[in-house]
């Protein structure tokens, strides 16, 4: 979901995005391999060629030895099917538990959250709700005071353009460094007398 998609901030924030990657690479193998105590185990029957599961352990560890490769787990792929059956079958074999099988599927899942570092300004403006006002520029700097510590953003500056039919768009010409304590901020920018800045935390002149 797009950040203006949520009714608030929170909820933004705490949206999480889950990607299946459907597969694990060589050396995601190998550290849960050694975690769980299965590597080990296929060491042991690869060190006995009469093992039955002497090939199954080998050609486990010999991809899990290779930094490019990986272990896919896509049911719909040929490489997919095989790595599923060959962990069926360690399953069978007592190599690996049940919960190990989940833990080992569950590590080609990774969870994001695209908007955990958005601030109620990225948010307003997402929104369409930010308010603006208007400021002047003296000496080719535009200069502001914050009344408060606030939390840190970035405040735009934009130059009202007016059209034939009275209509108007703001267009963006600056904007500021980071904006979080309260004091005085300043940044050069094109003078023009209809200029307008983001109000999103008690900006004033």
């Amino acid at each position: 979901m797009k950040l203006e998609d949520f009714l608030t901030l929170e909820l933004a924030q705490a949206d999480a995005v889950v990607i299946d990657k459907k597969r694990v690479g060589s050396g995601q193998f190998r550290g849960w391999a050694a975690d769980n105590g299965v590597w080990l185990k296929l060491r042991v029957i690869q060190s006995d060629k009469a093992n039955p599961l002497f090939s199954l352990a080998d050609a486990v560890i010999i991809t899990a030895s290779d930094a490019s490769s990986y272990f896919g787990i896509d049911p719909d792929l040929p490489d997919g099917v095989a790595v599923l059956q060959s962990l069926n079958v360690m399953h069978s074999a007592g190599i690996v538990t049940s919960a190990q099988r989940d833990e080992f599927l569950a590590i080609s899942v990774t969870t994001t959250y695209p908007h955990a570092n958005k601030t109620e300004h990225d948010f307003q403006i997402a929104k369409g709700t930010i308010s603006r006002v208007s400021v002047g520029v003296n000496k080719g700097f535009c200069t502001i005071t914050t009344t408060a510590d606030c939390e840190k953003h970035r405040p735009q500056i934009y130059r009202r353009i007016t059209f034939d039919a009275g209509d108007y768009k703001l267009v963006r010409v600056a904007g500021f460094g980071v904006v979080e304590k309260a004091g005085q901020y300043r940044v050069q920018c094109p003078s023009h007398v209809d200029m307008f800045i983001d109000n999103a935390y008690g900006v004033i002149n």
